[in-house]
């Protein structure tokens, strides 16, 4: 199981208007909320644990093949280590609990949760070509037989000569960033 989310900083900025009135408390629990009120810079904060909730969906989504049904109150986040430059935690959706990492940078935050060894990778632009030569090099295959594909739920996945190849992976894009985390172990 797979997901990451990107947030382009700067964009955000520009156009969430998150300290209108209901905002945060439409998409955060009562902790949530006051980690982001006690923070010292609350708007990035509150896209730290949008972008874990985020990552935490897109992974929920794919093992149960769900339809669209994103409730971010219903996906939990709890920090259990936070510095300038990195973050882990957990986000609970039900009964279960996935573990989270995010790196922080100046312009933008990069979530991901993964229950497999994986590689990721984050560019400004052109991920989808990183993402397909990756694969076609870990994999020695034709470039050209591989594409991205996606279910009728909207979940992406990996052909080769039109077949599904079982390769767990996740894009993400904001802004001027784009991420994908890919496990190169086939499950």
């Amino acid at each position: 199981m797979i997901g990451n989310d990107i947030i382009d900083l700067n964009l955000a900025h520009k156009q969430s208007n998150w300290q209108r009135q209901g905002f945060i408390q439409k998409l955060f629990t009562e902790e949530e909320q006051s980690f982001i009120e006690c923070s010292q810079n609350r708007e990035s904060s509150l896209w730290l644990l949008w972008s874990m909730k985020e990552a935490v969906y897109k992974a929920v989504q794919r093992k149960y093949k769900l339809d669209r049904f994103y409730n971010p109150r219903h996906f939990n986040c709890t920090l259990t280590q936070l510095t300038s430059e990195k973050a882990r935690g957990e986000v609970s959706f039900k009964d279960e609990a996935f573990e989270t990492t995010s790196e922080l940078f100046p312009s933008k935050i990069h979530s991901y949760t993964a229950n497999t060894e994986f590689s990721y990778f984050s560019e400004k632009e052109n991920i989808r070509s990183l993402l397909l030569q990756n694969i076609a090099k870990h994999y020695s295959l034709p470039l050209a037989s591989i594409n991205i594909s996606k279910s009728i739920q909207g979940i992406p996945f990996i052909t080769y000569l039109g077949d599904n190849l079982q390769i767990p992976f996740s894009l993400s894009h904001h802004g001027n960033y784009s991420a994908y985390a890919l496990s190169l172990n086939m499950s």
